[in-house]
């Protein structure tokens, strides 16, 4: 395979717009980047580079003949979003090991949330403290009565009756179900061989049960950070109540599955500044959708990294800034 060959499948479904600067330490220069552009396998728009219908083509073939077991990427609208997950990607990645698991990343996906309210506002601020309006609405209470929240007792006989239930109500409830779509989700299966036996639940395409839950949010000012906690907190709740009752929070193992959202900025003062517009929020910004945790992370920090961390729990808690932490044994 040649080296324009060889480009063309750094252009996957994770990394589906990059830039000169990432594809250079990769080994791609400007030469084989610009006879791809002459030849139509890619496009370059405002610095950014993604893949045409006829790239697309070439990828399948050259990631046949190479053996990647990989997707040609489909650049989104905001192309330039997408270079810089590629680049948080990589800067993150590098920054540990995750020795004995597994990491799974995914770019923009969409995780189902409910309820989705579109006439109704958000979130507001009020005394000090952040109303969610979506907690007292209809759709959140009926959701809260028919399905209560579940311990682990007795989670594998339940298992079957509980899952047929709640794909079921999902599918009645469908156009009242939205979307919460982080730049990157970090899935990470810790110590994956403890759990190898654990039969599939059907209601988790995306294997969810048995690891930590990480999702990566540019940050995007107070309000906007507001909207996107609400986002996820709207998924949780459904994860936890309706698609994976009694799996989501504690794995088989009888051990915490942690979940997290980050909001990331390009310098480490961005950071601190984005986690203090939101700590004086306290409690209200998780209570009613815990046990999940809220923090603020930089690209400046993660480049600062210079020795390679064993554990993503190695390496976050000590470079990131927390805005609500869950104490130990909570949820």
């Amino acid at each position: 395979m040649n080296d324009e060959n060889y480009a063309i499948t750094f252009f996957d479904s994770l990394h589906p717009c990059l830039t000169a600067e990432i594809l250079a330490e990769e080994g791609v220069g400007e030469a084989e980047l610009s006879s791809l552009v002459r030849r139509g396998m890619l496009c370059c728009e405002e610095g950014v580079y993604f893949l045409t219908e006829a790239g697309r083509g070439e990828f399948l073939r050259a990631a046949r003949e190479s053996f990647i077991d990989a997707k040609p990427g489909e650049a989104p609208e905001d192309r330039a979003r997408s270079a810089r997950g590629a680049k948080f990607l990589r800067l993150f990645d590098a920054a540990f090991a995750q020795r004995w698991g597994i990491k799974e990343y995914y770019a923009r996906p969409e995780l189902p949330t409910f309820p989705e309210l579109p006439d109704e506002e958000p979130f507001r601020a009020e005394g000090g403290k952040i109303v969610w309006p979506y907690m007292t609405s209809r759709e959140e209470r009926e959701m809260e009565e028919k399905f209560p929240l579940a311990g682990i007792e007795g989670r594998y006989e339940k298992m079957p009756a509980a899952a047929a239930a709640g794909a079921e109500w999902m599918r009645e409830n469908e156009k009242s179900i939205g979307k919460f779509s982080p730049d990157i989700f970090f899935v990470c299966r810790y110590d994956y061989r403890y759990y190898e036996d654990f039969k599939e639940h059907p209601n988790d395409p995306m294997r969810l049960i048995n690891t930590d839950r990480f999702a990566f949010v540019f940050d995007g000012g107070r309000d906007e950070n507001l909207r996107k906690i609400g986002e996820f907190r709207r998924w949780l709740s459904l994860m936890r109540r309706a698609a994976l009752p009694g799996f989501f929070d504690i794995d088989t193992q009888e051990q915490d599955s942690v979940s997290q959202i980050f909001f990331v900025t390009e310098e480490e003062g961005g950071a601190a500044c984005c986690a203090e517009a939101l700590i004086p929020f306290g409690e209200s910004l998780t209570e009613g959708a815990e046990p999940f945790e809220i923090w603020t992370l930089s690209f400046e920090a993660l480049a600062a990294v210079e020795e390679k961390r064993e554990l993503v729990w190695e390496l976050l808690p000590d470079i990131a800034h927390p805005v609500r932490r869950m104490a130990a044994g909570r949820g």
